[in-house]
């Protein structure tokens, strides 16, 4: 029975949403279709002069796939991310009133409730923790494997704490403070941040439309201007090295205004 028991626990864990992959909804699937048929054409239009020439878009379009699953990964951990701060913020409030670590996380789903709707994760990891409690399952246990899905280090180092301050009893209400404030000033750094490289990401989208606004500019008002450019393999290698380049410098922009803290 214990043996059955155990499996039964692992499957549930095993079956928890893992916070490191991001599937695609279809409305993800409609803009990533949109913004490639918008870059297919402008990109046949202005380089090549040619739709026949859309078979070497795939690259890009793979790229622009991996760029984009990145950028929702990112804004799924920093969603998790304020949803978790609250949580322990509810599991901190708890512990004040004289319950167990266990009876908080029961009782703190009424509170995040009355924040979040039913289809969070986060009321979806409280959902997962409290019936991990009715199986018995270490409260430590529930809170290490949250923070393996999540990849989010905030995360992972609170249920390590939890799990070594349960061990040696420390104080739970001043640990779970004190990391509600850390992840507070985290993100009051990040926001901040944010904020002083956002003319700086508004120049570089400029920048990177640049080159795209040249070439139209010139096909409308000198028909001719690129013509020896196109439908001849010289002519065609020249632009697609240059497209390359663009492709290469939007994406090394994005890298230097990566700030991780």
């Amino acid at each position: 029975m214990r043996i059955q028991t155990k499996r039964n626990q692992d499957n549930n864990l095993e079956h928890q949403k893992n916070y490191e992959k991001y599937i695609f909804n279809w409305m993800d699937w409609f803009e990533y279709i949109v913004r490639l048929i918008v870059k297919g054409c402008v990109i046949c239009y202005l380089f090549y002069d040619t739709w026949k020439m859309c078979f070497l878009l795939i690259p890009f379009a793979y790229i622009d796939f991996l760029v984009m699953r990145k950028r929702r990964l990112e804004e799924q951990r920093k969603e998790l991310t304020l949803e978790f701060k609250s949580m322990i913020e509810a599991v901190a409030t708890g512990l004040s009133a004289g319950y167990s670590l266990e009876k908080t996380f029961v009782e703190s789903k009424r509170d995040l409730l009355l924040i979040y709707p039913e289809n969070t994760a986060i009321i979806q990891e409280i959902n997962a923790i409290v019936a991990g409690l009715q199986m018995n399952v270490p409260i430590e246990q529930l809170l290490q494997d949250l923070g393996k899905r999540s990849g989010i280090d905030d995360i992972a180092n609170f249920a390590n704490v939890v799990m070594v301050a349960k061990k040696s009893g420390g104080n739970l209400v001043r640990i779970i403070q004190k990391t509600v404030n850390c992840i507070s000033d985290k993100l009051a750094v990040e926001e901040e941040i944010e904020t002083m490289i956002a003319s700086k990401k508004y120049e570089e989208k400029i920048m990177m439309a640049m080159p795209y606004g040249i070439i139209f500019y010139l096909r409308i008002t000198d028909g001719g201007y690129f013509d020896v450019l196109y439908h001849n393999l010289l002519g065609i290698l020249i632009m697609t090295a240059f497209l390359v380049v663009i492709q290469l410098a939007d994406v090394w922009a994005k890298k230097i205004m990566e700030i991780h803290i």
